[in-house]
């Protein structure tokens, strides 16, 4: 269940006669010079409709209203007012700091006397503190003098009709945002709702602002009964939206922001889409609320069928097994951005649209770049694209292969973005890229010994390899070696440049850095194959596959495929000890042809 509607819009003349407590977790008063001249500034060139101030967040008790969050803003209001005539319009107990309540409640003439008499800070709290058992040095009544001081000078030039003016619009144009936890079936405390909120909790979303707006609104143009029922029926619709978004394959599949992640509630993503609203750094996020709210006090009719209507685009996307992989794909590759797909649907038939996203994939695959000479590659090129030069695009591509498996199979499963986007991605060599990066003598015979099986089956043999590698498995695979460090190695010149010619030999023949030898793994799973020979990652990818409901890992099929050497059934001489050149060639043949759509 979601929360109740607990939000008002209240106008400053209601809280006269109103006693707010304010308890000993809070922090003291802090408003600065910077802050009081930007309200004032607000509130006077402020010409027409209401005003709205940041929220309160209050528990209603026996004692009084306790203020959860806003003690800084009823603060000034409070200090406002008294200035300007409206003494005492409501009353703030400081439970904890017992200075700053004995202030408030009865040092504010003086200190209006003081600055009157252009009496300094030291001047004026040395005064105060003859006689009194109170210490009134403290940083509450400090920033209480600061903030005063601000509202004495800028009104020092003011007629008194201006002020009568400026009164009257603070009481009748100027709302509070009036947030009560009482209403919220969510079971905290008002310290716990406090202490959230200032890790980084904040009960009131931007949306839930926003709904508070529309059921107002509701409520404003319709009577009773009616009301009763469009107020329920805008709710539940509410919640439905807000429930479909919190599946994760759906909400991950069109979340492309890392602002809507945080939030406890995901309708904002719609929200903003609907009013094409971009996230910014540094944002508070309130850019629709305060739209919203501006529409709201100028008495127009909020538009929650647009809300529905972007919502619905999404969902029908979602439930499209095309559309849902071609904008799923485009989104997690960042070729646009969901506002970006959002703004290319409007006014497109669904056949048109297919075509428009089937277009981006397409103009991606022929993108090019500058190499030696100035001369264009495509990047894509599938014979070409290589791991160094290319490592996000061969990943793309990966994806992609893995995307279009699920596109061409007649089930109605889909690729999970919801599992890829969960977890760090990367381009995993299926034949180890390097003995470089092997750490014991051990690792580099094994590797070795697998590719002298690899050319002693060969159909052309090249007797000269062979012997080459034997000469050197021989050389190094000694028990002592088994365990030493590759850097503790000590090779004759002439057996270190053996070396190095025949890992260079099998690496060109091999293409290690061709897409041929490339699958998409998670990075923990990446980290668990390290640089192991091809038979040794089989086991573990396929042990992982057959167990990833169970240990949470997520292979991509097109990944098991190749580990089982799905593509290469035709290879009479298929083993699973390596991955041999021949099915290198008939893994990039598949590719090829899987993704040949996209190249024409």
């Amino acid at each position: 269940m979601r929360e109740k509607n607990n939000i008002a819009f209240i106008p400053i003349n209601q809280l006269k006669d109103k006693h707010f407590v304010v308890k000993e977790y809070q922090r003291g008063y802090k408003w600065e010079s910077e802050q009081i001249l930007a309200l004032l500034k607000d509130i006077h060139y402020h010409k027409t409709g209401k005003y709205s101030l940041q929220p309160l967040i209050t528990d209603e008790k026996t004692e009084g209203i306790e203020l959860i969050d806003g003690q800084q803003r009823v603060t000034t209001i409070y200090l406002l007012l008294f200035f300007l005539g409206e003494r005492e319009y409501f009353s703030i107990d400081y439970q904890t700091r017992k200075a700053s309540q004995s202030f408030i409640a009865e040092k504010i003439d003086e200190m209006h006397s003081a600055l009157t008499e252009n009496k300094g800070w030291e001047t004026f709290i040395s005064e105060i503190n003859i006689d009194h058992c109170l210490n009134y040095n403290n940083v509450d009544i400090f920033h209480f003098y600061l903030v005063y001081t601000e509202i004495f000078q800028w009104f020092n030039d003011k007629s008194e009709v201006f002020k009568d003016d400026f009164k009257s619009k603070i009481l009748n144009q100027v709302n509070i945002i009036w947030y009560d936890i009482k209403n919220n079936e969510k079971t905290l405390n008002a310290e716990d709702v406090f202490l959230n909120l200032n890790a980084g909790k904040i009960p009131l979303t931007n949306s839930e602002l926003i709904k508070a707006l529309f059921i107002l609104d509701v409520q404003n143009r319709f009577q009773n009964d009616i009301a009763s029922l469009k107020t329920a029926e805008l709710a539940t619709e509410w919640d439905n939206i807000e429930n479909q978004l919190h599946e994760p394959d759906f909400w991950y599949f069109i979340c492309d922001h890392d602002y809507y992640k945080n939030l406890d509630t995901r309708i904002d993503l719609v929200i903003d889409l609907t009013n094409k609203i971009i996230p910014k750094k540094d944002w508070d996020g309130m850019d629709a609320y305060r739209y919203y709210e501006k529409e709201f006090f100028e008495e127009k009719q909020l538009k929650w069928e647009s809300i529905k209507q972007t919502f619905n685009k999404l969902n029908e996307w979602y439930r499209d097994k095309q559309l849902y992989h071609f904008v799923g794909y485009i989104i997690v590759t960042r070729l646009r951005k969901l506002s970006e797909v959002i703004k290319l649907s409007r006014g497109k038939s669904k056949i048109d649209f297919k075509n428009e996203l089937i277009d981006i994939i397409k103009d991606e695959l022929k993108r090019t770049k500058n190499v030696e000479d100035n001369k264009l590659k495509q990047i894509y090129d599938i014979d070409t694209i290589n791991y160094e030069d290319d490592r996000v695009e061969c990943q793309n591509l990966l994806l992609l292969l893995n995307v279009q498996y699920f596109l061409n199979n007649s089930s109605h499963n889909k690729f999970p973005f919801d599992l890829y986007k969960s977890e760090f991605w990367s381009v995993e060599h299926i034949n180890p890229q390097n003995p470089k990066d092997f750490k014991t003598v051990g690792q580099i015979v094994k590797w070795l010994s697998s590719f002298n099986n690899y050319y002693s089956k060969c159909q052309e043999e090249d007797t000269n390899i062979v012997q080459e590698i034997k000469y050197l498995v021989d050389t190094l695979d000694h028990p002592e070696n088994k365990n030493k460090k590759l850097s503790e190695l000590r090779l004759s010149k002439d057996k270190n440049e053996q070396l190095q010619l025949v890992i260079e030999k099998i690496t060109n023949d091999l293409e290690l850095h061709g897409i041929a030898n490339l699958a998409l793994l998670d990075r923990s799973t990446n980290s668990k194959l390290g640089n192991n020979i091809f038979i040794d990652k089989r086991k573990v990818v396929l042990d992982l596959y057959y167990a990833a409901k169970d240990k949470g890992v997520f292979i991509p099929e097109c990944t098991k495929d190749v580990f089982t050497k799905n593509f290469s059934k035709e290879n009479e001489n298929i083993s699973d000890e390596f991955f041999a050149l021949k099915d290198m060639s008939d893994y990039k043949q598949h590719i090829k042809n899987q993704l040949d759509f996209y190249y024409q």
